[in-house]
């Protein structure tokens, strides 16, 4: 697809594919605005055996839930492009974006929805087993695995969020034990896993593989400990550097760590960029990261609608007057 310039120009370009971006694109296509996705198909839940807990929907793939969104945005002035967006580049009162296919394409908006990536422990074993065995959110995983051996692993030093995950993965299984990966546990924090029922394990975990009961933990000092599944505390840092190539504000943690801050519209601090989903909030779950996408676009149409409004000719105008 060739550059797209003054009037034919889009009123949003979405930059990223998944759950967010495309619902964005859904809702401003429904809202008759001419609207281009571009997504490089490097969703964050790629390797993830089914998407739970979304409405209406029972263990999808994420490839097959993405395809029937995709399919259902053939009806609207919407076009979808396989293409990474290198750069973003604002020209007057659009924005330019140059592709990793060559193409360039002006909007009038930016909606950013490029999402979060993973960082995983570095447990050998663990990145062949992620998004199948070992898994990050128990409100997406945790049902399928109710009651079962369950252990939580995080990051050496990170020891807080590690007993805090392990303290909600007991509410499905009474069966949880938190791994510290040798952090010392103070008493008032082991006195809270004890009272929620998680067993504590200060050995190392060596490494994660695949075993009879799903997958085994092995400790430094070789012990073999059957589980049904592990759960990671993982860190998340934005999948993209767009939002800080632009000049966006992250919250304390950082570009690379933060979130991208916006007003409750999800307007960024940058004129004509918008952002939606979990890059905006981490917390939020594949259906909600949607839900907030739409709820971005009807406002980003609003503003839009405003600026149409501000430029269109007026009623005294020689043109609207009647004869």
């Amino acid at each position: 697809m060739g550059q797209r310039s003054g009037a034919d120009a889009y009123d949003v370009v979405v930059v990223g594919g998944s759950f967010a971006g495309l619902q964005a694109a859904l809702t401003l296509g429904r809202a008759c605005r001419r609207v281009l996705v571009l997504d490089d198909g490097a969703p964050r839940n790629a390797t993830a055996v089914a998407v739970n807990n979304f409405l209406g929907q029972r263990r999808p793939r994420p490839a097959d839930l993405l395809g029937t969104a995709r399919e259902a945005l053939a009806e609207y002035a919407v076009d979808l492009v396989s293409a990474r967006a290198l750069a973003l580049e604002p020209s007057g009162r659009r924005w330019r974006a140059h592709c990793s296919d060559g193409s360039v394409h002006v909007a009038r908006r930016l909606l950013l929805a490029t999402g979060l990536a993973e960082e995983l422990p570095p447990i050998p074993g663990l990145a062949a087993l992620w998004g199948t065995l070992a898994v990050a959110c128990p409100h997406c995983h945790g049902w399928e695995v109710r009651g079962e051996p369950v252990a939580q692993v995080g990051f050496r030093g990170s020891l807080d969020r590690s007993a805090q995950r392990a303290i909600l993965v007991s509410r499905w299984s009474a069966r949880t034990t938190l791994f510290t990966q040798g952090d010392a546990v103070d008493g008032a924090r082991r006195e809270q896993l004890h009272r929620a029922g998680v067993l504590v394990d200060d050995r190392p975990v060596e490494r994660l593989e695949r075993g009879e009961a799903g997958v085994d933990i092995v400790t430094a000092d070789g012990a073999r400990l059957p589980q049904r599944s592990v759960f990671i505390a993982t860190r998340q840092r934005q999948q993209s550097a767009l939002a800080r190539s632009v000049g966006c504000s992250f919250s304390g943690d950082g570009p690379e760590y933060g979130a991208v801050m916006t007003d409750e519209a999800g307007r960024t601090d940058v004129a004509g960029v918008w952002a939606a989903g979990t890059m905006a909030n981490p917390a939020l779950l594949a259906v909600a990261a949607a839900g907030h996408a739409a709820t971005v676009a009807v406002a980003l149409h609003a503003d839009l609608l405003a600026e149409d409004l501000a430029s269109a000719p007026s009623a005294s105008s020689p043109a609207q007057t009647s004869v």
